[in-house]
């Protein structure tokens, strides 16, 4: 405790815990420790810290027996023997020389203190020589408060039934105790609940993680709530783990889903993903996995599914294979090849529809022919010719040296005449039918 004057913050302890008042039975010995110096935010000196104990029979008195209490403090301190004086008993500790805190503890110790036997809080006076450099030392004051429970009060033996509960299991906590008001604070619920006189509590719901408790006694003597609090713990067999900041040294093994829920945040890998033993990695994901940078893909891949890219997909390295089942162009769009293409031995090419080369349809086996010179007259083999269209036959020379047309149709689709790119349509008759003269011709 600090106030106003003092340089040195003073924490009290006792023992037992809590200490009681004695009976017309029996007299109650205790303690009480006094750290100085912990957690202290600026430095001070001191050379010289007297403390100053009530004595007498009240409920603001700590003993009536000021002169049997016996002293001690940490090493390089001298205490002085109490010195009952003015309802005090007053002991001086000093050091072997002037003394800088700066976070270190000095432990003050008064013992063999015969409690008197009226409850209530006691306030030990505290006087400190004290100074912000070492020099010019002034005294200054402070003071620790000591809480004395009334006679045969208990309350001890604070624990769980189980140290250790499964995720999710509820845990059980007991504990010795007089009748006092009792409050228990654990894990997020720091306002605590209110338990009156029980004496064993189950948590209100289940244990996922490691779980601190502290459980507050109350009970009302001279005119003040005296306090003391036991606190135990409970573990989690497999917990569930929350963190500021995770550093994992060695292997770590997930066995359920692990998620990112601030999309915001990303997750970096220095090392490999890789999916469990054999099993291969999987990203399940309707929106699909988006890659920003480049993706090296050393092995076999399959897909099940779509593939779009919006740049370049090239297969780089000598005997690298890219095996497609269904190759096709954007939807409506043809699929479009910049780049010479070997077909190897042994590979067939099928087409279901017409091929076009140059812009000209390319001849496929079992299609039929017709041709056409450039006077308009067909060449067709059979021995009667004629008329405006000159039927000759084949075997004839007479149009071995002139420009002819072909004019072809698919023996897998209808009988109009499939012409070149320069070419008008020509309605072809059927095989079974005779060849009708040109009425231009």
């Amino acid at each position: 405790m600090v106030n106003t004057t003092n340089l040195l913050p003073y924490e009290p302890s006792v023992d037992p815990k809590p200490l009681r008042v004695s009976s017309a039975e029996e007299t109650e010995y205790g303690s009480v420790n006094i750290n100085v110096g912990g957690g202290i935010t600026t430095p001070a000196w001191c050379n010289k810290i007297t403390v100053r104990v009530p004595v007498g029979a009240g409920a603001e008195h700590l003993t009536t027996e000021g002169a049997g209490i016996k002293t001690g403090a940490s090493t390089g301190w001298t205490p002085s023997a109490p010195a009952v004086s003015g309802g005090f008993a007053v002991i001086t500790f000093t050091p072997a020389r002037a003394v800088q805190f700066t976070g270190q503890i000095v432990t003050l110790t008064l013992s063999n203190i015969a409690v008197n036997r009226t409850a209530g809080q006691v306030c030990i006076e505290i006087v400190e020589s004290s100074s912000r450099t070492n020099g010019s030392f002034t005294n200054k004051d402070a003071s620790v408060d000591v809480d004395k429970f009334p006679a045969g009060f208990v309350f001890r033996n604070f624990a769980p039934e189980k140290i250790m509960v499964e995720n999710g299991e509820v845990a059980v906590l007991r504990w010795e105790g007089s009748d006092a008001k009792y409050t228990m604070h654990w894990g997020d619920t720091p306002a605590g609940v209110t338990l009156d006189k029980e004496r064993v509590w189950p948590t209100p719901r289940g244990l996922t993680t490691v779980t601190g408790f502290m459980l507050r006694a109350e009970v009302t003597a001279g005119g003040v709530t005296l306090t003391h609090t036991l606190t135990t713990a409970v573990t989690v067999r497999i917990p569930d783990l929350v963190v500021r900041n995770l550093t994992v040294q060695g292997p770590a093994t997930f066995a359920d889903s692990v998620s990112l829920t601030n999309t915001a945040k990303d997750l970096t890998v220095a090392g490999s993903v890789r999916g469990a033993g054999s099993n291969p990695l999987r990203v399940s994901q309707p929106a699909g996995l988006k890659v920003d940078a480049v993706l090296n893909v050393t092995g076999a891949s399959t897909f099940n599914g779509d593939v779009t890219a919006n740049g370049f997909v090239a297969a780089l390295g000598a005997g690298k294979v890219v095996r497609i089942a269904d190759l096709r162009g954007p939807a409506g769009e043809p699929l479009k090849i910049n780049s010479h293409v070997n077909v190897l031995p042994g590979n067939n090419v099928t087409a279901a529809g017409n091929i076009t080369a140059g812009g000209n349809r390319v001849l496929r086996a079992g299609d039929r022919l017709r041709f056409k010179s450039i006077t308009s007259r067909y060449l067709s083999e059979g021995y009667d010719y004629g008329g405006t269209h000159e039927i000759v036959n084949s075997s004839r020379t007479l149009y071995t040296t002139s420009v002819w047309q072909t004019l072809h149709y698919s023996s897998a689709s209808s009988f109009v005449e499939t012409l070149e790119h320069d070419q008008e349509p020509v309605v072809s008759p059927r095989p079974d039918q005779t060849i009708a003269a040109d009425p231009e011709l």
